[in-house]
């Protein structure tokens, strides 16, 4: 099956969550799922955080996709607010999809790729997306 990129805005901006240096790095759900016919068949999250590594494996059919993630503060010109989450999708013996999404410390982005509709809508495909945990109550 080959896949194209879906143009899509990858940078979604939120509130900036508040950062204090005694706090641990700040939590996001990882999440990847499968679309066939306009609809998700599988999906599978994993939690990743600032300066973390995370992995996702799943399997649809006979079809498995692997994705490798890294979310990390983007250096440079003092600001520290944003991340850039580097990830690398593989699919059998296509060639790995790497997307490097930008967004603001909070906030969420996300990633398609696969057929669409004539109206824009994935009906087949994979989506990455990212979106933040909130903190446990103290």
């Amino acid at each position: 099956m080959a896949f194209r990129i879906i143009p899509l805005a990858a940078v979604l901006a939120a509130l900036p969550a508040l950062a204090f240096a005694a706090e641990p790095s700040e939590r996001y759900a990882l999440n990847l799922s499968v679309v066939r016919d306009g609809v998700e068949v599988v999906a599978a999250r994993t939690l990743i955080v600032e300066d973390g590594t995370a992995e996702i494996s799943i399997t649809d059919g006979d079809q498995r996709y692997e994705v490798n993630a890294e979310l990390s503060p983007v250096q440079g010109d003092g600001d520290d607010t944003v991340l850039a989450l580097y990830a690398s999708i593989s699919h059998a013996d296509d060639q790995p999809q790497e997307p490097r999404l930008l967004i603001k410390r909070g906030g969420t982005a996300r990633f398609e790729t696969g057929r669409e509709d004539a109206a824009g809508a994935m009906t087949d495909g994979l989506k990455l997306t990212l979106t933040p945990v909130p903190d446990a109550a103290h």
